[in-house]
């Protein structure tokens, strides 16, 4: 994924989001203003990869289900289960452009992404609860991992590690990620 151009085109949706909503708040008038806390959550482009693969495999991109699942004993040991079976699976290698794949005999860390993602709806985890999502590496490179929303937390699968580790213990910040709908995605 070409990042400058990622954070080009976040940069421009937040520009066009603020200003098309300036007007309207000048217009308002403060003692209209409702007495409820605002929660906003900014919206971020859908990587072009993940639409092209949507456009090839609709059935792999639904979006629903719960978004968030119990966290189990059973739950988990599905968790490792397919994360070391899809880690060895496919043997890393760089994409010569960004091209996802499912069950790739080797790719990126998107592949890797899919392939998990589509292994843990097969085993019955609910796919609005299982976001793709975006961070950078320890050394700055960028990465996609799968995040796992359950009730005890946020659980992230990594090719780089065969460990199931929390969002928090995985050291990543996360920059996009799906929304319950793996189409629509937001920021940070």
């Amino acid at each position: 994924m070409n990042t400058k151009f990622a954070a080009v085109m976040t940069g421009l949706t937040m520009a066009v989001t603020m200003f098309s909503t300036g007007g309207a708040a000048a217009y308002s008038s403060y003692l209209k203003a409702p007495a409820f806390e605002v929660v906003t959550t900014t919206g971020a482009l859908t990587p072009l990869a993940m639409r092209l693969f949507c456009a090839r495999n609709k059935a792999e991109c639904a979006g629903g289900g719960n978004s968030q699942v119990a966290m189990t004993p059973d739950l988990m040991a599905v968790l490792k289960r397919v994360n070391g079976r899809v880690n060895s699976s496919i043997r890393p290698q760089a994409d010569s452009g960004d091209s996802w794949s499912l069950n790739p005999t080797s790719g990126d860390c998107e592949d890797y992404v899919l392939t998990k993602r589509s292994q843990l709806i097969r085993h019955g985890v609910s796919g609005g609860a299982l976001r793709i999502a975006y961070t950078h590496t320890r050394r700055g490179e960028p990465h996609a991992v799968l995040v796992v929303k359950t009730s005890e937390g946020d659980f992230v699968l990594d090719n780089l590690t065969g460990t199931i580790k929390t969002l928090r213990a995985s050291g990543y910040t996360i920059r996009t990620m799906s929304s319950p709908n793996p189409t629509a995605w937001t920021a940070g």
